[in-house]
């Protein structure tokens, strides 16, 4: 058992990221198609590569259908920008911003999802206001509110409904087990981050 001599630091990883030599093939695969390569890998799967094999493997296929499912681009990095700020998940705020940008996310939009007030009506489109809205309910109450449901479900399919939900439950997820792991973000996506108001504290 660890000594508190042994315990990691606050600021320090409770895993280590696996080093180059230890890396599998899938994971190499992974982190070269990944930002930053090989030469930064992305601590989130150098360290959740430690999990079991079968494991890691379903994850990434999971997380994979999410990002690239039956919403738009843009509406599903909306939903994971915001999720991300509303469950204090700094690393994947970290790693949406720019995935968000692509999708024609502006500044002013990034900042309006990285604070703590309500999305304002007059700065979404309707289906992504009760987008944003769903993710505030899910927080707050842990569950999506009728009337936000009804918003939803004018514009979506029941697939593209189940596939929201799933998407926020996702993050929300991640952002748990990332910040109990204590995943350090790389200094690539710090930077990017640090170029946008308001976000998860670092």
């Amino acid at each position: 058992m660890a000594t508190s001599a042994d315990e990691p630091r606050a600021d320090e990883p409770r895993l280590a990221p696996l080093p180059a030599e230890e890396w599998d093939q899938r994971l190499t695969r992974v982190l070269e198609n990944s930002p930053g390569g090989t030469t930064e890998p992305m601590n989130i799967f150098a360290t959740l590569g430690r999990a079991d094999p079968e494991l890691f493997r379903r994850w990434l296929g999971f997380g994979g259908a999410l990002l690239d499912g039956r919403l738009s681009g843009r509406l599903r990095e909306l939903v994971i920008l915001r999720t991300a700020f509303r469950f204090d998940g700094r690393y994947e705020w970290a790693q949406h911003v720019e995935l968000g940008t692509a999708q024609g996310i502006s500044l002013g939009e990034l900042s309006a999802l990285g604070a703590p007030e309500a999305p304002d009506p007059a700065a979404w489109a309707p289906l992504e206001l009760a987008a944003l809205r769903a993710v505030d309910e899910t927080a707050s109450a842990g569950a999506v509110a009728d009337e936000t449901w009804a918003a939803l479900a004018e514009e979506l399919d029941e697939a593209a409904l189940i596939e929201l939900l799933m998407l926020v439950a996702h993050y929300q997820m991640l952002t748990g087990v990332l910040r109990s792991l204590r995943i350090q973000l790389e200094p690539r996506a710090e930077a990017v981050a640090a170029q946008v108001p308001g976000g998860p504290a670092a």
